[in-house]
């Protein structure tokens, strides 16, 4: 019951689209510090690719957050007619409706994403405008964080009637804890991605001097805290949920037990234990004897 449900269907593709993410910017960020230069800033095309990657998986990303509160509340609902809709046909085709509008944004990057004075970013006047005073404020920012909110609270007071209702014992603990990772889910969201939204409205429309080296400075070290702060909201939910749910404690703690501990034994077994030998060989160094003369 708990596999089937479409909440658990878009948190693995939520999960799924973070390691997307962090797998865009993570690595070219550590080798540049190892290698103490910028790769993104050396090479137009890489700057494409990897906004392209990094901005179509984190749209997605937190559509998929906003469309997980929706049909929660759907699947919650005290109207029939209501849960009736929330159904895995439905969390298909919200998924299809989500990647394509990942993959617009994404050819965005990848058309118009170039380096200059502010680092890899888009500098076309008419796209400035449109992620200025639409993309960042409200597709990225206001409307996901509204939707997933004001669903999520809208769920939790469903269940809090589905708890007074005489429903089976399954039912409600699926609704519970759907519920509760769905709130913290958002709440993080809202706490460790609204300072890079706001970094990102502030690096569009300010305009500094070449010389203002002091302003750059700041900038640069507000962007990396800001980097720092949306790297934990694709990459905390293991143990957001680790924290406040019981039951993936139980289950992640059944794997590392039962299963990793399992074949780690068997493997060792297998390595440290000598293959039994059954077959007869023969000694070396003797003459054979013929049939005739053992008979005489």
């Amino acid at each position: 019951m708990f596999r089937s449900n479409q909440c658990a269907y878009y948190l693995k593709l939520e999960a799924m689209t973070d390691i997307g993410f962090l797998l865009a910017l993570l690595p070219t960020t550590i080798i540049s510090e190892f290698l103490h230069t910028s790769l993104t800033g050396q090479s137009n095309v890489w700057c494409k690719i990897q906004m392209m990657f990094a901005y179509g998986c984190g749209l997605y990303s937190l559509c998929t957050i906003s469309f997980l509160a929706f049909d929660h509340y759907l699947f919650t609902n005290h109207r029939l007619s209501w849960r009736q809709t929330s159904t895995i046909k439905l969390a298909h085709r919200l998924t299809y409706v989500n990647l394509v509008l990942a993959l617009i944004h994404g050819l965005i990057f990848l058309i118009y994403a170039e380096n200059g004075r502010s680092g890899c970013t888009i500098y076309h006047p008419v796209l400035i405008i449109y992620f200025t005073y639409f993309y960042y404020p409200i597709l990225n920012g206001a409307l996901p964080i509204l939707i997933s909110s004001v669903f999520s609270l809208l769920a939790y007071r469903n269940v809090r009637r589905i708890i007074r209702r005489q429903l089976p014992v399954v039912r409600r603990r699926l609704d519970r804890q759907m519920t509760t990772l769905a709130l913290a889910r958002v709440l993080s969201f809202c706490i460790f991605a609204t300072p890079f939204l706001v970094c990102s409205l502030w690096r569009l429309n300010t305009v500094y001097a070449d010389d203002d080296n002091v302003s750059w400075a700041v900038l640069a070290m507000i962007s990396v805290v800001t980097y720092s702060l949306l790297y934990f909201n694709y990459s905390i939910n293991f143990f957001v949920f680790l924290f406040i749910s019981s039951r993936f404690r139980h289950q992640v703690k059944h794997f590392f037990t039962k299963k990793c501990w399992y074949y780690l034994t068997n493997l060792c077994r297998s390595i440290l234990t000598l293959p039994a030998t059954n077959q007869v060989v023969p000694e070396m160094g003797q003459e054979p004897v013929s049939i005739v003369e053992s008979v005489s």
